[in-house]
């Protein structure tokens, strides 16, 4: 808190944030206060900057330019292989063949 900061609401804050009110009020214990005697709640808009400033100076994997253009899931293969016309016909047909198993009867009428 600064001296000459001004508290502002919750529906103030959720604007500058580009949130909703809703998020913004779930997480008010977090980043705001309650005034006293009342049942307002307030936020310092430096408690805003701190929140929203990036925490760690990480240089991103995705950022580096290693000169290497390529996709790297073009190696990856489907696990199985190729199968035979055969068996494909053959899995299909065991697929889409009718039972031959007698149905049990139903037991919950008489």
């Amino acid at each position: 808190m600064q001296p000459d900061e001004i508290a502002i609401s919750l529906a103030e804050a959720a604007r500058r944030l580009g949130l909703s009110y809703q998020t913004v009020f779930a997480r008010r214990h977090e980043i705001g206060f309650r005034l006293e005697g009342c049942r307002a709640w307030r936020v310092w808009p430096s408690r805003l900057e701190e929140i929203t400033r990036p925490r760690y100076k990480v240089t991103r994997l995705a950022l580096r330019s290693t000169g290497d253009s390529s996709c790297r899931s073009d190696s990856v293969t489907a696990p199985g292989g190729l199968i035979s016309a055969r068996q494909v016909d053959k899995e299909l047909d065991a697929l889409l063949a009718r039972p031959t198993a007698v149905r049990r009867r139903n037991t919950t009428t008489a």
